[in-house]
């Protein structure tokens, strides 16, 4: 499951930190809008590259503790238990924070050329999102096996 999180999140990433359309200023000049420009985005991108970080890392440590033979201990055990409910909620809240400004944009758009390349914009941050979101479900999934795995760890 920590694989499949990690791939969610990877592609949420992608394709958030590399989508931007071209626009006008109001004085005529063109001008570049990436998602770094929008505080929900960045946010988005904030919660994926943690969970990136976080994923990857228990992935290393857990790799390493059943190559080298030895149980996973207490402390470990701990640590990813309230490791995941952090990860789950902020993966979740970055979800929700996409999709949320998705449903206000097409709540208060035109129909000019402007609106048509930001809906685009719009339509692959929401891509994102869903993915993000998928990713948070897969960090759940894992987060209730960690939970059940927690009392055989801890008594090792």
């Amino acid at each position: 499951m920590r694989l499949i999180t990690f791939s969610f999140l990877l592609v949420s990433l992608i394709v958030i930190a590399t989508n931007s359309f071209d626009t006008f200023n109001i004085y005529g000049s063109p001008i570049k809008v990436v998602s770094t420009d929008i505080h929900v985005y960045r946010y988005m991108i904030a919660a994926d590259v943690i969970g990136i970080a976080y994923t990857s890392l228990l992935i290393v440590l857990i790799f390493f503790h059943v190559k080298s033979g030895s149980p996973i201990d207490g402390g470990l055990a701990y640590f990813e238990f309230y490791g995941d409910k952090i990860i789950l909620f902020l993966l979740a809240t970055g979800a929700a924070a996409g999709l949320g400004l998705t449903v206000e944009y097409n709540r208060l758009k035109d129909n000019d050329e402007t609106t048509q390349k930001m809906q685009n914009f719009i339509n692959i941050a929401n891509a994102s999102a869903s993915v993000l979101l998928l990713g948070s479900i897969s960090s759940a999934i894992s987060s209730i096996i960690s939970s059940l795995n927690l009392p055989k760890r801890s008594s090792s």
